[in-house]
């Protein structure tokens, strides 16, 4: 990880940037700004004297041009608003796990109180900003929730950003399934497979014990999802975001256990 830099609005462009930044954006510039410090405090750190004083006129640490320089960059009016943001930051990366506070037995004594803080494990492990983005994408789409079949087939083209390979390797897990579910089903691909296993009166994957208005629901149910995400994803490019992507993973999952319940009536 970088090591600590003399202040953080070093490393960030101007106050525009910064603020235009959500928190867990803002997060890596801090994270790396914090190295693998030991000893932090965040009041003292995210605060007026710790971000601006050296930029005040007249002060001694500063040439009169730098101190320009970077009040030009980041103006005396939006001090708040820059050190608001910087602790909305902080909280991302508490939360998060990548700071915590030092257990009682390792704290320093200091005057004034003030719980110190220290970069966790999880927090030294990301040294670059694609490892934290890396983070942010698995985030979003979490494995342990996911069917195996489904997390092992999607889960490395997601993390790469390939997500239009994602949804349709999921769905073709789900298809693929059915099929084996399906007797004499070598011929039907699709919708039509689906409309097969999924028949109100003759489907092997069909819950005979339903209602018919259920019975139809489901078919519909699998017939639109393969209709739409398996053919859609396999004939031509689609622009889909990460936030899309896992939910439509996350959906197949869950037409992927439906599958291997139905298989067992």
């Amino acid at each position: 990880m970088a090591q600590k830099s003399p202040n953080l609005l070093d490393i960030l462009q101007n106050a525009d940037y910064l603020l235009s930044l959500e928190p867990e954006e803002l997060a890596g510039p801090l994270l790396a700004y914090l190295g693998s410090s030991q000893n932090m405090y965040p009041e003292q750190l995210i605060s007026y004297t710790g971000m601006f004083e050296k930029y005040d006129q007249f002060s001694p640490r500063i040439s009169e041009n730098e101190q320009r320089e970077m009040r030009q960059k980041y103006p005396r009016g939006r001090d708040n608003d820059i050190l608001c943001a910087l602790m909305e930051a902080w909280q991302w990366l508490e939360r998060e796990g990548f700071v915590a506070p030092k257990p009682l037995f390792d704290r320093e004594i200091r005057g004034g109180g003030g719980i110190p803080y220290f970069v966790t494990r999880r927090g030294k492990s990301i040294e670059t900003p694609d490892d934290l983005a890396a983070y942010r994408k698995a985030n979003l789409l979490p494995k342990h929730q996911l069917h195996p079949i489904i997390a092992q087939k999607v889960w490395a083209p997601f993390l790469r950003g390939d997500y239009d390979t994602a949804v349709f390797q999921g769905f073709k897990e789900v298809e693929i399934a059915v099929r084996e579910a399906v007797v004499d089903a070598d011929k039907c691909h699709g919708v039509d497979l689906m409309r097969k296993a999924f028949h109100l009166e003759r489907g092997k994957l069909t819950d005979l014990d339903q209602q018919k208005a259920e019975k139809q629901a489901i078919s519909d149910l699998f017939a639109g999802a393969i209709g739409y995400y398996r053919n859609a994803f396999a004939h031509r490019n689609v622009n889909v975001t990460a936030e899309e992507a896992a939910e439509i993973i996350i959906f197949a999952s869950h037409l992927l256990r439906i599958v291997e319940l139905r298989q067992h009536f």
